[in-house]
């Protein structure tokens, strides 16, 4: 992006107040996916519909919160791993970066789930600042809003600076949360995310004992990622090729046969 191009950008963001994209609400976004999410959807209305029957009760806000962006995520992954099925050529740089290249559509419906998910976090935080769950799902849904918008409208949306203090409340109150989820996500983001967020240290770091601590797909999935970002990719092979077979917890349930697939087109693709 040119100065002059970033320039206008940041003008016609503060004049509309923001420069999050726009998305359907969750409900509309829910079912209207192909079968495979429709087990998880109805979760969510179930979780949804507990909400609006209680709708001050924190363990209702923050289950609510998580199944939205289980559904979010499974979107995500379906999607990468279709794009990957119809590039079967790609090679080790492009299988790692397949998120990058999803279309409009999916990105719309995960930010429908994750911006109604996100209102469910912070509610759930208001309430009860001291619970993780609530922290950690704030972050979990900024993380995914900030994709959905890509790098140049999370930007001006100022996505960054929250998704930090988000993930920093997390690891403080409880990095091993929930399969180590708070230290994933930090080395996660970490790991991707561009000056000044970036930092590779710390995505090993907290990557390395997210995996030892639970050795789920997901978790071995990221710190693969993060050893080939580093151009150690004989090292990032080994926690690939144990999340092929690794066991899920409940929180990574749905998204983990995708994650696994995800393992092998990497091990494919570093073979090349």
């Amino acid at each position: 992006m040119t100065r002059t191009a970033a320039a206008l950008l940041l003008v016609a963001c503060g004049l509309a107040g923001g420069c999050a994209m726009s998305a359907p609400a969750a409900g509309e976004t829910l079912g209207a996916a192909a079968s495979p999410t429709a087990a998880l959807d109805a979760l969510a209305r179930e979780a949804l519909a507990a909400v609006d029957a209680a709708p001050q009760d924190v363990d209702k806000l923050t289950a609510a919160s998580k199944v939205l962006f289980q559904a979010a995520d499974l979107r995500l992954q379906q999607a990468t791993v279709a794009w990957l099925d119809a590039n079967p050529d790609a090679d080790l740089a492009a299988v790692l970066a397949a998120d990058d290249q999803l279309d409009d559509a999916v990105r719309t419906a995960v930010a429908s789930l994750c911006q109604r998910g996100l209102e469910l976090a912070d509610q759930a935080a208001g309430a009860g600042p001291d619970q993780v769950a609530a922290r950690l799902h704030q972050a979990l849904h900024l993380s995914l809003l900030a994709w959905a918008n890509g790098p140049a409208r999370s930007l001006f949306a100022g996505y960054g600076p929250k998704l930090v203090r988000a993930i920093d409340a997390a690891v403080a109150l409880d990095a091993n949360h929930d399969g180590g989820a708070p230290l994933r996500l930090q080395g996660r983001f970490r790991g991707k995310a561009p000056w000044p967020y970036g930092d590779a240290a710390v995505a090993r770091q907290a990557l390395q004992r997210a995996a030892e601590l639970a050795p789920l797909p997901v978790n071995l999935l990221f710190l693969g990622d993060v050893l080939a970002a580093a151009g150690e990719v004989d090292a990032a092979a080994v926690p690939w090729r144990a999340a092929t077979t690794a066991v899920a917890d409940e929180s990574t349930r749905w998204s983990a046969a995708l994650l696994q697939e995800l393992a092998r087109r990497r091990l494919a693709a570093s073979r090349r």
